[in-house]
């Protein structure tokens, strides 16, 4: 139960206990061994929607605050997860009030990186004051703040956020020059001299110097926030975008081809000059070359967004013409070389992910059914199971027909691009275009056959949608390698990426501050990933109920914990724990009005006249206790009243 003061809501969902959590993460750990998931572990976050308690709501999220790390301790505990992979986090301009992460700066970060709390400490010498920052929380007057990112709040030049910042600059311009927060930025400016200063002519001309001192900040807060989860035991994973901005094309003009796009046109995404790239001198190859270091040096590792453009580029042009360009496997060498110089000859560049997920009219994957191209092989590739069929989309299926090596792909429910797994259970059709017609699809019943055999389950069971949207969170937590993206932890129905619908809600849906009890919820209602649950099902289908029956018992109890209703006899305790609270709030403001309208003290004793008889003795105001009782009414939470 939370009881924030007398106006907090009042849960009985049931939750772990210190000592169950304890027993729950050994047991989540030997489990996932057994079932063969020995390597990463990816939640997916975009850190705009990553949850803000309202005192410290500015309208996006923060990878560094508190409720962000304790939002992932928690995830860790419950899911078992031990990396987290961000979406770019580089500075995006509106387009009709929507804000693509795929979109934004390849080379800057964006005001979103820097954390507000951090400004507050001598670590950077109280840069800003608590009252400036209550003044952003306050100008965050969306309706939904809790559940929705207020990107205008935060990341526009000129924003409440943005003019924040510029206070901190004020005071940060005038800190003495021996200062240590002076000294970090004058190290970080030497540093990043290859393309700082040029970027800042063209992102900020009116103030490059403002520019400079924000990446300086989002610089230092990212680093903080890699420390912190590294504690944790979690990695950082970060998306290095196929594309560039807009200020990155102007300021490095000679690195791109003019008027052409890389993969769609619609995509918009300027397309680097692919004819000279591998030359060392070439300015093409030095762009990409600084944007792969960047990631290399802010994240544990990194996911390469659209890796097949860097084998087999699609090229469109704007006569409309599309060419494509053979690259073999040399750029991607020269990415992990770049990596390497970085991270050390130790780093282990199979920790590398790349996207080679697309249409076969945007890459051809395979030579023939079950022979990866030569580029491909011995590379940790990404895929959804949104596709599932018998030879495609799945664990068994990469393993069993691809014959592929269980450490070279990772595999989960979804991601950011496609439908959500509730959508899909419930079938709710999907909008593709095709030859430039929007069309219905929907992926459900094929995916139903392929799931029951590998789970062996019965199909018809799989009809039903909590059933299938438990079997597909199940089937992933066979790899060795699986993600899974948090919305589709919490069994949102909302679609993320609105697919070039430039949907204003797209990008944009937060997790709730009271992130723990909104999970379990989910979970009760058959939506939310209940991982003990999967496992359990993986065990049965691994004949491991058998060999293992001790942890599959804990699987299914755990997995049962995760469903239940509080115990009625702790609930019932609860409930008197509140309505007792509740007296003693009524208690106090009787007490409190009683004491304000008390009678004055008797004064010394003087003659008793029939005057003195007659008149009535001092009394509260008639209106005062009532009053009380109706005030008091008011506070009372919704929930308690109803007990």
């Amino acid at each position: 139960m939370q009881i924030n003061g007398v106006h907090g809501t009042v849960s009985f969902k049931r939750r772990l206990n210190k000592e169950e959590i304890s027993d729950y993460t050994k047991t989540l750990q030997t489990a996932k061994q057994k079932a063969g998931q020995r390597g990463m572990s990816i939640l997916i976050v975009h850190d705009p929607c990553l949850p803000q308690s309202p005192k410290s709501n500015t309208g996006a999220g923060n990878l560094s605050s508190q409720d962000a790390l304790k939002f992932f301790e928690t995830m860790k505990n419950y899911l078992g997860i031990n990396t987290i992979e961000i979406l770019p986090q580089g500075p995006i301009k509106s387009k009709k009030g929507f804000y693509c992460a795929y979109v934004s700066s390849a080379l800057s970060l964006g005001n979103h990186v820097i954390n507000p709390e951090l400004l507050l400490t001598k670590d950077f010498n109280n840069l800003i004051t608590k009252k400036e920052l209550k003044q952003v929380v306050k100008s965050n007057t969306l309706e939904q703040k809790d559940s929705i990112v207020n990107y205008k709040n935060v990341f526009d030049d000129g924003s409440p956020f943005d003019n924040m910042l510029q206070k901190a600059f004020e005071r940060f311009k005038n800190l003495k020059n021996d200062n240590g927060l002076k000294n970090r930025y004058n190290k970080f400016i030497e540093q990043n001299s290859g393309w700082l200063e040029t970027v800042a002519a063209y992102e900020r001309p009116d103030n490059p110097e403002f520019f400079k001192f924000k990446q300086f900040l989002a610089d230092e807060h990212l680093k903080i926030a890699r420390q912190e989860l590294n504690k944790r035991g979690l990695k950082l994973i970060g998306d290095c975008e196929i594309g560039f901005s807009k200020s990155e094309v102007a300021a490095f003009p000679d690195a791109f081809i003019k008027d052409t796009y890389i993969g769609l046109r619609e995509w918009g995404l300027p397309a680097l000059n692919y004819d000279n790239i591998l030359n060392h001198d070439s300015a093409a190859h030095k762009l990409l070359k600084k944007k792969v270091q960047l990631a290399a040096r802010r994240y544990d590792s990194i996911r390469f967004d659209v890796s097949w453009a860097y084998v087999t580029p699609q090229l469109t042009h704007k006569n409309g013409t599309v060419t494509q360009k053979e690259m073999g496997d040399s750029l991607l060498k020269l990415i992990e070389g770049w990596v390497k110089e970085v991270k050390g000859n130790d780093f282990d560049v199979n920790n590398l992910i790349h996207e080679f997920e697309a249409s076969p009219k945007d890459f051809k994957a395979m030579v023939s059914d079950t022979e990866l191209i030569q580029p491909l092989k011995g590379r940790k590739k990404v895929y959804s199971a949104t596709h599932m069929s018998d030879n495609w989309g799945s664990n068994d299926a990469f393993i069993n027909y691809r014959k592929w090596s269980p450490d070279e792909f990772v595999i989960g429910v979804g991601n950011h691009d496609p439908q959500p797994l509730r959508q899909i259970a419930l079938e709710i059709p999907d909008i593709v275009t095709e030859d430039g017609k929007r069309v219905e699809k929907r992926y459900k019943l094929q995916q139903i056959e392929p799931l029951a055999k590998i789970l062996k389950i019965p199909p018809q069971l799989l009809k039903d949608p909590v059933e299938f949207a438990k079997a597909k969170f199940a089937e992933p937590m066979m790899a060795m390698h699986n993600m899974v993206f948090y919305m589709d932890i919490f069994g949102k129905k909302e679609r993320f990426d609105m697919q070039n619908l430039n949907n204003p809600s797209a990008y944009s849906h937060k997790i709730p501050h009271d992130f723990e009890n909104a999970y379990i919820k989910a979970v009760q209602e058959g939506f939310g990933f209940n991982v003990m649950d999967s496992l359990e099902k993986v065990f049965k289908a691994k004949g491991l109920d058998k060999t293992e029956p001790e942890l599959y018992k804990k699987l299914i109890k755990y997995r049962d914990i995760l469903l239940e209703k509080e115990p009625e006899k702790l609930r019932s305790n609860k409930k008197l724990a509140a309505v007792a609270a509740v007296v003693v709030c009524a208690g106090a403001a009787i007490f409190a009005v009683l004491v304000k309208n008390k009678k004055p003290k008797t004064p010394p004793q003087k003659e008793v006249t029939q005057a003195t008889i007659n008149t009535p003795p001092i009394q509260p105001h008639q209106d005062t206790l009532p009053a009380a009782f109706h005030k008091l009414q008011t506070m009372l939470p919704q929930t308690i009243t109803n007990v």
